[in-house]
């Protein structure tokens, strides 16, 4: 089957995200950096237990030990606000990037890099999903507008690193328990600038092995996926590149499956923006006139 004309529907629409990524990486090497400040904390936490149960310090001396305590473990908390901020406006542009290429029947557009990461339970599986599908959009085996994308590989890349971030938050749950309960009970205790004894025992004797399993975990699904994010994001820069998605001075032309084919025709193509199932191609121009499951309706470009 011959194509129309493939044209990006806004001029320079290719967003170039390395900038980006290498924010995004810098902060899940943080991230990764900041486990080892939780783990390291928690651990002199619970040698400051063990003084004060054979009685080696007092119960002030504790309590100001779980007071430096909180403050240290406060910081991967911001680190981990901004990164979430620096992931969802990456996933947003690769999958705008996504639509840039034309990939119909896409299932994950640039709304699902706010819920996808932002909704708890789908947080557990939408962006993998998400990365996955932006892995196959651009694989260079299948041009800009192909129908047949979705039969690319996927990526042992995004496998292997949400396979350790689905542990890491399985492993938590087993943890968080009781170090929940504790962190809870001290916001109380903190506004009545109470001793910190029995939050500090409640940390270290709850589920400790657990805790550090799953912080040692996330660090190294943070690293794994600062690894994976600069791979996808170099991956969709070189297809860009391949076929002068963004080297024209306005927007970038394809032409498939060749340059000396004829125009097709008016008729029904796969939506080269992916949001419907097909658009109405009017001979010359893609138009407003869009369809899915048989229903038309329109879509502005």
């Amino acid at each position: 089957m011959a194509y129309p004309t493939y044209v990006p529907y806004f001029p320079r629409a290719w967003r170039h995200n390395r900038r980006l990524a290498t924010a995004a990486v810098v902060l899940h090497l943080c991230t990764a950096a900041a486990t080892i400040v939780q783990v390291s904390a928690l651990w002199w936490l619970h040698g400051r237990v063990d003084a004060f149960r054979h009685a080696t310090i007092n119960s002030n001396q504790l309590t100001d030990a779980t007071n430096r305590y909180f403050l240290l473990v406060s910081i991967p908390g911001l680190i981990g606000a901004a990164n979430t901020v620096v992931w969802i406006v990456l996933m947003w542009r690769l999958a705008r990037n996504h639509e840039t290429i034309g990939r119909p029947r896409t299932t994950f557009g640039p709304v699902w890099a706010i819920v996808g990461t932002l909704v708890p339970i789908l947080s557990m599986a939408v962006p993998w999903l998400l990365m996955n599908e932006k892995w196959k959009g651009c694989d260079p085996e299948y041009p800009p507008t192909s129908p047949e994308w979705k039969s690319a590989s996927g990526s042992s890349m995004v496998y292997g690193w949400w396979a350790t971030a689905l542990t890491a938050s399985i492993v938590g749950l087993a943890a968080s328990a009781g170090v929940a309960r504790a962190m809870f009970s001290s916001i109380g205790t903190l506004s009545r600038r109470g001793d910190l004894v029995k939050v500090a025992q409640d940390l270290v004797d709850n589920n400790l092995t657990w805790f550090v399993a799953s912080t040692l975990l996330t660090g190294v699904a943070a690293i794994l996926g600062a690894i994976t994010l600069r791979a996808l994001v170099m991956r969709q820069e070189s297809y860009a590149q391949r076929f002068d998605l963004y080297g024209s001075a306005t927007a970038a032309t394809y032409f498939a499956p060749a340059v000396n084919v004829a125009t097709p025709p008016p008729g029904w193509f796969p939506d080269p923006a992916g949001r419907f199932e097909h658009r109405w191609w009017d001979g010359s121009h893609w138009t407003e006139t869009v369809s899915r499951g048989g229903s038309t309706t329109t879509d502005p470009i």
